[in-house]
C-alpha cells in the first residue's frame, strides 16, 4: 500500500508536469499566512467566503476550523480512486483544512489538503497534496484575501 501512496503522490501531484517553485518556505511546509487582525472569527469567515466563491462545500466552520472540498470528477476522480481506493471505495474527495488561531498579535492561518476514499469495509485511505502547484493554489487564495505569507526566519 506504500508504493500505491508513494504513487499517488506523484501522478496527483502532476509528476509529468513540471511543478512551480514554493511561494514561500513555511515552517510547516504547508500553506501558511498572517492577518494583521486578532479578529479570528473574522479570518474564519473570509476563509468561509473564499471556499464558497471557489464552488467548494464547506464540510466544517468555527473559529479555529474550516474543512471544505468536494467530490472528485472525470479523469482525475478515476485517477485517485486507482491510485488509493478500489471499484467498491467512495468517489474520492478533494479537502482542504484551515486552522486559525491569535499569533504575535495577530491571526495565523496554516493549510492542509489532501484527497480520500473511504473503503467497503469503513477504512479511509488519504494521501496529502502539496507539489508547488497545489501548494501555490492555496496560497495564492489565503493571499487574495488579505494573508501575508509566513517565511522561515533563518538566524
Amino acid at each position: 500500500m506504500k508504493i500505491r501512496g508513494f504513487l499517488a503522490s506523484l501522478v496527483l501531484a502532476g509528476a509529468c508536469v513540471p511543478s512551480e517553485e514554493y511561494l514561500a518556505k513555511t515552517p510547516s511546509g504547508r500553506p501558511e499566512v498572517t492577518f494583521a487582525t486578532r479578529n479570528v472569527a473574522s479570518v474564519s469567515e473570509k476563509i468561509v467566503g473564499l471556499c464558497a466563491s471557489k464552488g467548494l462545500l464547506v464540510q466544517k466552520a468555527d473559529t479555529n476550523q474550516v474543512v471544505c472540498g468536494g467530490t472528485m470528477q472525470g479523469g482525475d476522480a478515476a485517477m485517485a480512486q486507482f491510485l488509493i481506493g478500489n471499484s467498491y471505495s467512495t468517489t474520492p474527495e478533494r479537502l482542504v483544512q484551515f486552522t486559525i488561531f491569535p499569533y504575535q498579535g495577530g491571526t495565523r492561518v496554516q493549510a492542509q489538503q489532501w484527497i480520500q476514499t473511504q473503503m467497503a469495509f469503513g477504512q479511509v485511505n488519504k494521501a496529502e497534496l502539496n507539489s508547488g502547484n497545489q501548494f501555490n493554489d492555496v496560497m495564492r487564495a489565503l493571499i487574495s484575501i488579505g494573508g501575508k505569507p509566513v517565511q522561515v526566519v533563518s538566524g
